[in-house]
């Protein structure tokens, strides 16, 4: 049995809760959007530190269950939007600087145009919702693969590491077992291992840490298209838009994933369909609720069944669908954390992101929710001015935060995706339409209530 701390010995020292002027040891599980977040955020912390004259105090290891990071394809797309200031206030200033790399369509960012939210009816084309976004919006429609490439801008990861277990070796020490046999010791562990977290089985247990599938199923595509087939999909929006069916029902986005950037000469670009629909009978005059099929063509005819009454332009983009585009079944799932019901860990294990608080995508704030956990976080990690950080209270108050937050952004996800995917419910009321903030004046009533299980 080995053990790896990813070059970071900890020379059996005693750090404490209150950790002194030694460094402190963190054990990131996850190498994903927020997993890479937190690792750049405490090289970020301990650059602003050393920047006062003060020593670093993190050292950091990253853990990933899977081979390499694009292992099962890296996603789509995500967009930042009211967390934006949150992310640069997490990055370094130079991978801060390259945040626009990232977007899908960089020369509607490079024109001011910063597009509208747009809902089709996808029976006439004709938008149903349009409104401009506020003055001085900004926010970024970004690949989630150019995305994690840059997060893992000077970052170790250590990969096929599958956790199988946490142990607290002395009250000052959290152990991550692996699979394989290797341990990796530190002062704190983060889980950020995604709507499967391992961490949040060990915290919780099995059962209350079980997700919850939600009556909607969903295909997501990655497909290419010529400029040209493109041009009136760019009419409407430069970055996304979405739609609905009157008739039948269902859910339409399509997303611009990687438009060639300004002055190239390719002719092609990748873009996001995602297609959802109510898991209930009588849809398509079925008898019985419709899974997605499991087969690449079987998914495509399904597809192109449930365009067909569908207005240019999205008729023609689904009826057209490139033989190579990839379809992927997305699991339409939520999970809200709480304060009871789980394992005392005294500090020295949290989670981020969707390991935290598992969130549908219909308001597209589940990635601003896991920028905002990773700022609050290493916020509270900062030292004080005697250079220690209570990793116990640290720890408290993020959590809390935290679950306040989250679990009202959960409950409006949940009711956008059910509203979303009934045509009639999307309208003035509707979390789907709503604007999205970090906090609006119900959710900041919702904080002054006790936390309470659901």
């Amino acid at each position: 049995m080995s053990s790896v701390t990813n070059g970071h010995a900890m020379n059996g020292a005693t750090y404490g809760h209150r950790a002194g002027t030694k460094k402190t040891h963190v054990l990131i599980i996850g190498a994903g959007l927020t997993g890479l977040l937190l690792a750049q955020g405490l090289r970020k912390l301990n650059a602003t530190l050393e920047s006062q004259g003060r020593p670093a105090k993190y050292t950091f290891s990253v853990y990933e269950r899977d081979q390499s990071t694009f292992y099962r394809g890296g996603g789509f797309s995500l967009t930042v939007h009211w967390a934006l200031q949150q992310l640069y206030d997490i990055l370094p200033d130079e991978l801060g600087a390259r945040i626009f790399e990232c977007v899908g369509n960089p020369a509607a960012i490079e024109n001011g145009q910063m597009g509208s939210f747009t809902y089709l009816n996808l029976r006439t084309g004709q938008p149903a919702f349009q409104t401009s976004l506020p003055p001085g919006w900004k926010g970024a429609r970004m690949s989630r693969v150019r995305f994690l490439k840059l997060l893992m801008t000077d970052v170790h990861i250590n990969y096929a590491k599958r956790l199988s277990d946490i142990t607290f070796p002395d009250d000052d020490t959290v152990r991550a077992h692996f699979e394989d046999g290797d341990e990796a010791t530190g002062h704190l562990l983060v889980g950020a291992d995604g709507a499967r977290s391992a961490v949040r089985r060990f915290v919780y247990g099995v059962d209350n840490s079980k997700t919850r599938q939600l009556p909607v199923r969903m295909i997501n595509c990655r497909s290419e298209y010529s400029l040209k087939d493109l041009k009136a999909c760019l009419d409407i929006d430069p970055h996304l838009f979405h739609g609905g069916d009157p008739v039948q029902n269902g859910y339409f986005m399509f997303a611009f994933l990687d438009m060639p950037p300004p002055g190239s000469t390719d002719d092609t670009a990748a873009v996001q369909l995602t297609i959802s629909w109510p898991y209930e009978p009588g849809f398509l005059d079925e008898k019985e609720p419709s899974d997605p099929p499991a087969e690449q063509l079987e998914r495509v005819a399904w597809l192109r069944r449930l365009a067909k009454e569908w207005a240019s332009p999205v008729h023609e983009l689904i009826q057209r669908m490139p033989k190579d585009s990839i379809l992927r079944e997305v699991k339409i799932e939520e999970w809200m954390p709480d304060d009871s019901n789980r394992r005392p860990t005294d500090g020295r294990l949290t989670m981020v992101g969707d390991a935290a608080h598992l969130m549908t995508s219909f308001r597209g704030e589940n990635a601003n929710h896991g920028v905002v956990d990773v700022a609050k976080l290493v916020a509270l990690l900062m030292p004080g001015s005697d250079g220690t950080a209570d990793l116990s209270q640290a720890i408290r108050r993020y959590e809390e935060e935290m679950i306040q937050r989250t679990r009202p952004a959960t409950t409006k996800a949940r009711q956008a995706c059910l509203d979303a995917n009934h045509f009639a419910n999307v309208k003035t009321g509707s979390p789907f339409l709503s604007r999205r903030t970090m906090l609006d004046q119900e959710e900041r009533d919702i904080m002054r209530r006790p936390t309470t299980a659901t």
